[in-house]
């Protein structure tokens, strides 16, 4: 299948990539070891205190990512370290709480989501809404190494983890030279809670950063209580090392798992983005497609229709179960055109709506974002359903438009 969606990493990690025929046949291709992973931590941290549902996820993961996503050889370098890293997240948090029990006292007060389909608008109304005196949000740098080396000089990431994010940006924007235009991120932005998920490998059904569909196929409802419960074990250290008002959070993934959320968080404050299908699947396609191809030289663009199809109709099915849940006063759905028309109304609006406390200065510091950061930035982001052998007419078949899901949720 031909697309006009440029694929793939720079000539350096291709000239990489070619040697894995050789690497696999000598026997030494880097496959994820989940006892290795676990060990590597143990000795780093000089701590072995896992969360129960630890283990099992991590093997479940690894064996997915071995066997189904269909890594190049720097991806299957690149996503060991990243299981490494991961799990070392995950245990030092677990040793700062066997070491401060207290932090598990911390509240987590009416956070506010921001939930939808990828390319309906999160990621701009997340990174307005977080500009909020009262916001506390996860940036970047905060997500790839959340706990600091030693209490103190740790609230900005001065204690090394700063610079260790800017250099993972640095090989991820190399790896991924399209990024950008399509999920422009600094290390200081607000990104997506999927980090808090891959801490403990317990990332719920929706985008992922392989095709790996024997684990979705083994993430049930046990998963996804564990998920929720760790996400927000996660969210009251940060909390207790850096305090604000209330969170601001998002990730496309709760969709699948929001009845879970509510459970966890039932005074959460719910912001559903909508936007038309037709204009999400291309879109969601072609993010797909190219943050696939950083780790993988063999990807498939009808596996990434399919998923991104299919992606859509689970997230719909499982947020329209559980809107029903939701009382009226804790949610807000909003339009992709309207929220781009106007974004600093539509801030103040949900701010108004859900009650939180004022902020003065917001409207300016929306108008400084908004010009500080112009939708075309970083270049122009060219795809169509067609790159994908999809047709508007098998997404409309498929798909509930935004005006029909508002409406089964009651608005």
């Amino acid at each position: 299948m031909q697309s006009g969606v440029r694929l793939g990493p720079p000539a350096p990690i291709r000239m990489v990539n070619a040697l894995g025929p050789l690497v696999k046949a000598a026997g030494l291709w880097p496959r994820i070891d989940p006892d290795s992973v676990m060990r590597k931590a143990e000795r780093k941290l000089k701590c072995n205190t896992w969360p129960a549902a630890f283990e099992d996820a991590l093997v479940a993961r690894a064996k997915a990512f071995n066997d189904d996503a269909k890594l190049s050889l720097f991806g299957a370098i690149a996503v060991r370290g990243q299981f490494e890293k991961s799990a070392y997240n995950a245990l030092a948090y677990e040793k700062l709480i066997s070491e401060h029990p207290e932090i598990l006292n911390e509240k987590i007060s009416q956070p506010l989501f921001v939930l939808g389909l990828p390319r309906t608008g999160t990621t701009l109304l997340q990174r307005l809404l977080s500009l909020h005196a009262g916001a506390r949000f996860l940036p970047f740098w905060e997500g790839y190494s959340p706990v600091p080396r030693k209490l103190g000089d740790h609230i900005d990431g001065q204690d090394g983890r700063m610079r260790d994010a800017n250099r993972s940006l640095a090989l991820l924007k190399l790896v991924g030279p399209e990024l950008d235009k399509i999920h422009p991120i600094e290390a200081n932005d607000p990104e997506e809670c999927y980090h808090l998920f891959r801490n403990h490998f317990l990332v719920p059904p929706g985008f992922d950063f392989g095709y790996v569909p024997s684990y979705w196929e083994w993430f049930g409802p046990q998963a996804f209580a564990d998920a929720y419960a760790l996400h927000k074990r996660q969210l009251q250290v940060l909390q207790w090392l850096n305090p604000r008002r209330h969170w601001v959070l998002k990730c496309p993934n709760h969709l699948s798992g929001l009845s879970h959320l509510l459970q966890t968080y039932p005074d959460a404050r719910i912001v559903y983005t909508h936007r038309d299908p037709e204009k999400v699947i291309p879109s969601l396609c072609s993010l797909t497609a190219v943050t696939w191809s950083m780790t993988s030289d063999r990807v498939d663009l009808g596996e990434v229709a399919e998923f991104a199809m299919q992606m859509a109709e689970r997230c719909q099915e499982a947020g329209r179960a559980a809107l029903h849940t939701v009382p009226r006063d804790q949610i807000m759905h909003v339009s992709y055109h309207e929220l781009v028309a106007d974004p600093a109304a539509k801030v103040m609006q949900i701010y108004d709506r859900f009650g939180y406390p004022a902020d003065a200065g917001l409207a300016g510091k929306i108008r400084d974002w908004l010009q500080a950061h112009p939708s075309d930035k970083h270049g122009k982001h060219r795809y169509q359903l067609s790159d994908f052998g999809l047709t508007a007419e098998e997404v409309r078949a498929r798909l509930e438009g935004p005006e029909l899901l508002a409406a089964s949720a009651g608005e």
